[in-house]
């Protein structure tokens, strides 16, 4: 049954002949795959070996490299045994990112078009309707709520680090095809590769992290917004932490686990995002009277009735605690970069910084150099202030530089 077949014969009408290839159905994905016909249009037994040739020259192929996956296989296929074969080792979380952009925004679009057959062009084509599709708009015409603004309006089009993280699961999962011969080339090769703008976080400065400080002294948030700052924690990390976690004797913290949501599981709890995450620090002197005043047993931060929060709620608090307060509006996670910007800006070294926030990378490092030069031209821009004043009196008593 899972064998190929083989024919060759000539039609009723004896102006052709043809030989067939019968293959098995798809292995990936369980679906009859077309036949392979060769046709001639030569008389007699000059057509008959015509055709024969054809077809042994395609089985000769075959036993080489695989040719018939290679062409039948789809797009869809290849990305279902790609994150079976090669996805074992990936985080829960990793593995539900990738399936979701799969799904979601590249086999509605190539997911059909044969593996062997994939063109430079057909990917270009990819990204650019990925960067003007209306989002609203699910594949079966109904309205999907998280494609719409909050005025009601669609979303048009993805961000190109959505679009650079798609060329990547393509490049990834296309090299390989190559490797296991799938494909002669990756066309992903002869694609520019989205380029996003670099990223700036927001970034709070000290008067306003104190201020935003004064305002949580009490709340249930106090501590974990407390070292989100000045310990520079991802939320994960925020959440999994435990009191036991804070050696309050050597004033140390120790960031052992992660918490993060996924679609599958729920909530989880497992290693840091990376071996550089795993790690231990001291703790800023001038908070730990602050963490001892709310110093308890088990996580950081419960509900009130104990159990544990899930991580968007904990963002969605405390958006909600900013704006009942007054405060420009940041993420959760700028408080992390609050902190390594604060690092960079009192004379940390970059391995310092490196070690204490659990980046493998100087990458985020050197933005938070961009970051402090914003700060030190809109530092600049307020001193204007000092020379564009008017007295009681009305009159001017600043510089002009108007002659």
């Amino acid at each position: 049954m899972n064998e190929i077949k083989t024919s060759v014969f000539q039609r009723k009408n004896k102006k052709q002949w043809v030989a067939k290839i019968t293959f098995p159905p798809d292995p990936y994905t369980g679906q009859n795959r077309p036949p392979k016909t060769f046709t001639s249009n030569l008389k007699g037994n000059a057509g008959r070996q015509e055709v024969k040739r054809k077809m042994d020259e395609f089985l000769r192929k075959y036993k080489e490299i695989d040719i018939s996956s290679a062409d039948t296989l789809t797009v869809r296929g290849w990305l279902k045994v790609y994150a079976e074969v090669y996805g074992t080792k990936w985080e829960q979380t990793t593995r539900e990112g990738y399936q979701q952009k799969i799904d979601n925004l590249i086999n509605p679009f190539i997911g059909d078009i044969i593996l062997s057959r994939v063109l430079p062009m057909h990917i270009t084509q990819l990204y650019n309707t990925l960067r003007s599709i209306d989002r609203s708009k699910n594949p079966d015409g109904t309205i999907n709520p998280r494609g719409l603004n909050p005025d009601g309006t669609p979303k048009i089009g993805y961000s190109e680090n959505t679009i650079l993280q798609v060329h990547r699961i393509l490049h990834r999962a296309f090299e390989k095809a190559v490797a296991d011969k799938k494909m002669e080339r990756n066309p992903c090769d002869g694609v520019d590769a989205p380029s996003p703008d670099e990223y700036v976080p927001t970034v709070y400065n000290e008067e306003l992290f104190v201020e935003l400080l004064e305002k949580l002294k009490g709340h249930p948030m106090e501590a974990i917004i407390l070292i989100a700052g000045m310990c520079g924690l991802r939320r994960g990390e925020l959440l999994a932490l435990t009191w036991e976690d804070i050696d309050f004797d050597n004033e140390i913290i120790y960031v052992r686990r992660n918490r993060v949501p996924t679609r599958k599981l729920g909530v989880i709890e497992k290693n840091p995002k990376t071996k550089k995450s795993l790690r231990k620090f001291s703790i800023p002197s001038e908070i730990m009277p602050a963490l001892r005043r709310c110093r308890g047993i088990g996580k950081i931060l419960t509900r009130p009735d104990g159990q544990e929060y899930h991580p968007s709620s904990v963002s969605q608090a405390f958006n909600k605690f900013l704006k009942k307060n007054g405060l420009p509006h940041i993420r959760l996670h700028d408080l992390r970069h609050f902190n390594g910007t604060m690092m960079l800006k009192y004379g940390l070294s970059e391995k310092e910084i490196m070690e204490r926030g659990g980046w493998a990378t100087t990458a985020m490092v050197k933005r938070y150099q961009h970051v402090l030069e914003d700060m030190d031209r809109e530092a600049a821009n307020k001193l204007n202030n000092v020379l564009n004043v008017r007295g009681k009196s009305g009159v001017f008593l600043g510089v002009s530089s108007k002659k």
